[in-house]
């Protein structure tokens, strides 16, 4: 039963772990030296019903890996990253690999986005319990919930 101990005792940690940092993205000096965060990107002022179409398009010509389609909402997608924010926002920028599943925002969307960085000094396994609490709460319209091992 240690598994079970340890994994009540991380959700105890992660239900009161606030972010040592946290601040809306503008820009890419912002990101140096920040390895682990989650990332939440809203879509500002658009049409979540419009964008969601416009991705699930986009996703059917296979020209990039694109996420998993959830359902229309401003939220548009909540992640993090434990090697380094920067190169996975400019992954979902559109500046990464095509393989890579990740948002390609330039490839598809037209509208505007904003880009929450919440920056936590947790462990990982509690990062985790807290992405999937946000992705949780936040019914982002794209991504699969639950980390990679899941």
């Amino acid at each position: 039963m240690a598994y079970i101990e340890t994994l009540i005792e991380n959700c105890q940690k992660a239900k009161s772990a606030k972010p040592v940092r946290d601040f809306v993205f503008s820009d890419k000096s912002q990101l140096n030296n920040i390895d682990k965060a989650i990332y939440i990107i809203e879509e500002v002022g658009g049409d979540s019903e419009q964008t969601f179409i416009a991705l699930s398009n986009y996703k059917k010509t296979k020209q990039r890996a694109c996420p998993k389609l959830n359902a229309p909402s401003p939220v548009m997608y909540v992640g993090s990253s434990t090697t380094g924010v920067m190169k996975r926002i400019e992954q979902h920028l559109g500046n990464g690999p095509k393989d890579t599943y990740a948002l390609h925002l330039k490839y598809w969307f037209k509208g505007k986005h904003k880009i929450t960085i919440k920056v936590f000094d947790e462990p990982l396994e509690v990062l985790q319990l807290i992405e999937d609490a946000l992705s949780h709460d936040l019914a982002p319209a794209f991504g699969k919930r639950g980390g990679n091992n899941k």
